[in-house]
């Protein structure tokens, strides 16, 4: 008798602590975890490009001395159209070109090539084209990375974020009302993705009226964010 006593006694010890761990539970609340997203579609305020020319030479010093009188040219056509602090220069080699020579078996020195190249930021996007023109009759044969952005990246990233925030909010809520809950506490948040700017085929037709516009159409910048939320 007094082990059966005992048994129940410890089976009824057991459910009382289960259902005062539901309780504790319900009474803290679950938690929602979703992802929120924020795009903004900004229009282009500047175009880059990587700009140069190659030069070849007999001797390094007839290559070099080529090369500084096309660059020269390049960079007074630069100035026309770019400010100072956005041409910087982002490669410069030098480098003895050389062929084989099947009959000696032997590499056989052909003279010197140099590269210079420049990356240049143009701000007004209705002179890319004519800064193409010139930039090539200055003697640049390498033009390549055109590519648009924005100068102030900063603010559309910030109404990323707000829209990134108030999409989770709205999710969040979404989910709680379907539980019979409105109380939402924000515990945490993560950025999980943060890109542009890219190009947003929607926005398209804000510039499709620019005929002297060289450029392709608005730039999307988005945030994801990760937010977790808890109600009762």
């Amino acid at each position: 008798m007094d082990k059966k006593v005992m048994f129940v006694s410890t089976l009824v010890l057991v459910l009382l602590m289960s259902i005062m761990g539901v309780s504790n539970a319900s009474a803290e609340g679950f938690t929602i975890k979703v992802q929120g997203t924020g795009d903004v579609r900004v229009s282009p305020t500047k175009v880059q490009m990587w700009i140069g020319a190659q030069t070849d030479g007999d001797t390094a010093e007839i290559a070099l001395a080529q090369s500084n009188e096309t660059i020269q040219a390049l960079i007074a056509v630069f100035s026309q159209f770019a400010p100072p602090e956005v041409i910087k220069t982002s490669e410069f080699n030098m480098y003895r070109r050389e062929s084989w020579d099947e009959a000696t078996r032997q590499l056989i020195p052909e003279g010197f090539t140099i590269r210079h190249v420049f990356e240049v930021q143009v701000l007004d996007l209705t002179k890319v084209a004519e800064f193409l023109d010139q930039a090539t009759a200055a003697g640049a044969n390498i033009i390549y990375g055109l590519q648009y952005g924005v100068q102030d990246y900063l603010t559309p990233k910030e109404e990323a974020f707000k829209r990134a925030m108030e999409d989770a909010w709205w999710k969040a809520g979404l989910l709680a009302a379907a539980n019979d809950s409105t109380n939402l506490v924000l515990e945490s948040v993560e950025e999980t993705y943060s890109y542009g700017p890219e190009y947003g085929a929607e926005g398209i037709s804000a510039v499709t009226e620019l005929a002297d516009v060289f450029m392709p159409g608005q730039l999307k910048v988005s945030v994801t964010v990760n937010a977790t939320f808890r109600y009762e």
